[in-house]
């Protein structure tokens, strides 16, 4: 096909006015060419001829999926060749670090390679009110433990006990390591790039309710899971996913994840999705485990139902004038 051809073609050439063409048989050879080749591009491309949200996003689980693999093969090999013991506490710390690597690495090649903006656009870095975020984050999350606590003396009986000294130093450090460490990798997975690219596609409340759903459902097999756990934990999914699309950062919904997950788990010492985690305090409550959780810990029950949707609420209306502060 000559240059003269293509310049003309109706893709290539739209904007300027087609030659007249005497042998018409020619002209609708370019024609063949052009709908369909126009028809597969927009496929791929939107109206700004940027690469749909769609297929970023398949790119992206496409990366994260590999490397996932990747780095689940070589921290097994690690740990088959270390004098790691099998507990809970290493186990949980090898699947955290298994998962932050892909969470880490798919990000930043999706960003470069695909998307090709600035990683301030997911809320990733240090912003300009990074600090505030947190903060913010922090407080909401103290409150909701506050609003727990109490809760949990008004519906039921409470004994908490200082255990601290009763685990080794080592262990308590490590188990805040792991917490610190998860709420990173899951902010990372189910909010930030995956988030941020299923809202510009599909709009704010299908995305939220998405990708909340999802997070949910990799909760469904930890100890004790139960379908009103499971709905908790899609609510908490709505809360931090609210808090990342009003303000635009990560550094709010890490901070109300990560306060919540230390409150609740690593100082006061309930179970934690269902998990035992070393603590220094342990905190027994007696009740409905309808109301208070059972064995799954407080977000088993309707009064994390409760702290959960109205937190989200709160968010979802204050967030967005706190950022524009």
């Amino acid at each position: 096909m000559t240059a003269d051809y293509l310049a003309n073609c109706c893709i290539v050439g739209a904007h300027r006015a087609p030659l007249q063409y005497t042998n018409h048989k020619r002209h609708d050879e370019v024609c063949a060419f052009c709908v369909p080749s126009a028809f597969f591009m927009n496929i791929f491309l939107n109206d700004k001829q940027e690469l749909r949200s769609g297929w970023k996003l398949a790119v992206y689980l496409g990366l994260f999926l590999i490397i996932w693999v990747a780095s689940g093969v070589a921290v097994s090999m690690f740990y088959a060749k270390s004098n790691l013991g099998e507990s809970q506490l290493t186990l949980l710390m090898l699947n955290e670090i298994a998962l932050l690597v892909p969470a880490i690495a798919a990000m930043l090649l999706a960003v470069r390679f695909v998307d090709r903006r600035s990683f301030e656009v997911f809320g990733v870095g240090f912003l300009p009110h990074w600090r505030r975020d947190l903060g913010v984050g922090l407080a909401l999350a103290s409150i909701m433990l506050a609003t727990l606590v109490a809760g949990c003396y008004a519906f039921g009986y409470v004994s908490i006990h200082w255990t601290g000294t009763q685990t080794p130093r080592a262990t308590l450090f490590a188990t805040l390591v792991l917490l610190f460490v998860a709420a990173v990798s899951e902010e990372l997975v189910f909010r930030g790039f995956p988030l941020q690219i299923l809202v510009e596609g599909m709009g704010e409340w299908p995305a939220v309710v998405t990708m909340s759903v999802i997070f949910g459902a990799v909760h469904l097999n930890n100890p004790n899971a139960s379908l009103l756990g499971w709905v908790n934990t899609v609510l908490a999914g709505i809360l931090l996913s609210w808090a990342y699309v009003r303000a635009r950062s990560l550094w709010l919904p890490y901070g109300i994840h990560v306060g919540w997950n230390v409150g609740l788990g690593f100082i006061l010492g309930f179970p934690l999705s269902g998990l035992d985690l070393a603590s220094l305090w342990t905190t027994g409550i007696a009740g409905s485990d309808t109301i208070l959780g059972g064995g799954y810990g407080p977000e088993g029950g309707l009064l994390a139902t409760f702290i959960f949707a109205s937190s989200a609420l709160i968010v979802k209306k204050r967030a967005r004038l706190i950022a524009a502060s």
